[in-house]
Formats: structure tokens, C-alpha cells, sequence
């Protein structure tokens, strides 16, 4: 049997993830040492052991149900105490190698708790649709002769290309205003359409790590952006999250 390791936490008297299913409907067992707490379950080594870990991280509804199972202990976790969430798969063989695992990462797990104590991660994209309302392809009049039709075509370019400086200026903005109501900031890739489901293109994808004290400050002023007259801008945010971009132990 081995353990799969959700988070890590402070060192607590009880057991911060009390009455909590993981995997497989295990419940969520404290593993202690060195004033930390790995929050972790057994798991069988039939799945879990290397070779067989390695196949399944290939098959994605395996993939998604360990996902989910992982996100939701670490979640619940993080409503009763500070969190710091592992890496999805990260598999001890037995609670000795666990409790090694925290002493050899005692200070940076405790630097790391002791950075997102009383915070909260929050997500926030930012979409640009900037196409506007573009020429048809073949427009109803067309250009009377060659070099008109390379006009029109260098004006539409042209106009595509200030739609996205003025996005990307609208972008940095807005990084920067939250930046100041964060205590962190990260920036994640943008997203492809094909992973937004959106027409409009993403760009701006952040994460912010926001004191528990400056919430309601910080979804003010994202509440101002989102009533933003800017056309063509959109944004969108989530959470309140574990902090999984400002853990720092994947």
C-alpha cells in the first residue's frame, strides 16, 4: 500500500482533514513530522506503483477522476487551515518516505505556509475580441482594381493590429492595478480558444495571491473592470482558490 499526497499543512494537534474522502473513497489521514503535516491516503500499488502510475497518467478519464478526487480534498482542506498544494500523482510507498519528505522540505514548506497564510488565490483572464466587426471577405462593391483591393486589405490589418496593442496596453493595466491589491502576482500562458470554448482571444491569464483582509478591496476593483467601457474586453474572475500558483512545491 502506498500514500498519495495531497498537500501539506502546519503541524496541528488534530487532524485538519478530519471526516475528508480522497481517493477511492479513503479518508484523508494527517502523517506529522518536523512541525508539518503531509495530508495523504492509501492508495493500492496495483494503480499507484510506478509502472502502472506511468500507464495510467496516459489515459485521461483516469486522469480526470484523480483530478478531481485531488482538488476536492485540497479545497476542503484549505477552508480549515493554510495549504500547500502537491503536485496531482505525488505517491509515497509507505509513511516513513513521507515523513522524510517533509523533513528534507521543512524550510521551504514553512517559508512557503508562512507566505500564504491568510490568503486566498484568485484567477483572472482578461478576453479581447479583436476582430470587431470585420469586412466580409468579399465585400458587396469589390475594389476597382488591384492595388485598391492591397489597400483595403492594409487597412484591415492595420485596424486588427491597433485592436491588439490596445488590448495588450488594456492588459497591462490591469496586471499592474491588481498587482498593487495583491501580495502576488503570476501569469499563467493564455489559453487557446480551443481550451476557453470562447471565440474572443485570452489575454490575460493571472493568478493573484490577495490577503484575506484586502478581499472585498480586490473584487471591488475587478467588479469596476468588469463595467470597463473598453470595447471588446472582458473579464472574468474566479475563486476564492487553494494556492496552488504560489505553493511552490511542484
Amino acid at each position: 500500500m502506498s500514500w498519495y499526497c495531497y498537500a501539506v499543512a502546519e503541524f496541528a494537534a488534530e487532524n485538519p482533514a478530519e471526516g475528508i474522502s480522497g481517493l477511492r473513497g479513503s479518508p484523508v489521514s494527517a502523517i506529522s513530522g518536523t512541525g508539518l503535516t503531509a495530508l495523504a491516503s492509501p492508495v493500492p500499488d496495483e494503480e499507484f506503483a510506478e509502472t502502472a502510475l506511468r500507464e495510467n497518467l496516459e489515459s485521461l478519464p483516469w486522469l480526470e477522476e484523480i483530478a478531481r478526487a485531488h482538488h476536492a480534498v485540497v479545497a476542503e482542506a484549505s477552508r480549515r487551515t493554510g495549504v500547500l498544494p502537491l503536485r496531482m500523482a505525488t505517491i509515497y510507498r509507505d509513511e516513513q518516505r513521507v515523513r522524510e519528505m517533509l523533513a528534507e522540505h521543512s524550510a521551504s514548506f514553512a517559508e512557503a505556509l508562512r507566505r500564504v497564510r491568510g490568503h486566498a488565490e484568485w484567477g483572472v483572464k482578461v478576453f479581447a475580441s479583436l476582430g470587431g466587426s470585420p469586412a466580409p471577405e468579399t465585400p458587396a462593391e469589390a475594389p476597382a482594381d488591384g492595388r485598391s483591393y492591397l489597400r483595403q486589405r492594409l487597412r484591415q490589418r492595420q485596424t486588427r493590429e491597433a485592436r491588439a496593442t490596445e488590448a495588450a496596453e488594456v492588459a497591462e493595466r490591469i496586471e499592474k492595478e491588481l498587482a498593487q491589491l495583491s501580495a502576488d502576482v503570476h501569469r499563467h500562458r493564455t489559453q487557446d480558444p480551443a481550451l476557453t470554448g470562447r471565440a474572443d482571444r485570452n489575454i490575460l491569464n493571472l493568478a493573484c495571491l490577495v490577503p484575506d483582509t484586502g478581499r472585498d478591496r480586490f473584487l471591488a476593483r475587478l467588479a469596476d473592470l468588469r463595467r470597463s467601457d473598453v470595447a471588446g474586453i472582458e473579464v472574468e474572475v474566479t475563486g476564492p482558490w487553494a494556492p496552488y500558483s504560489f505553493a511552490g512545491t511542484s
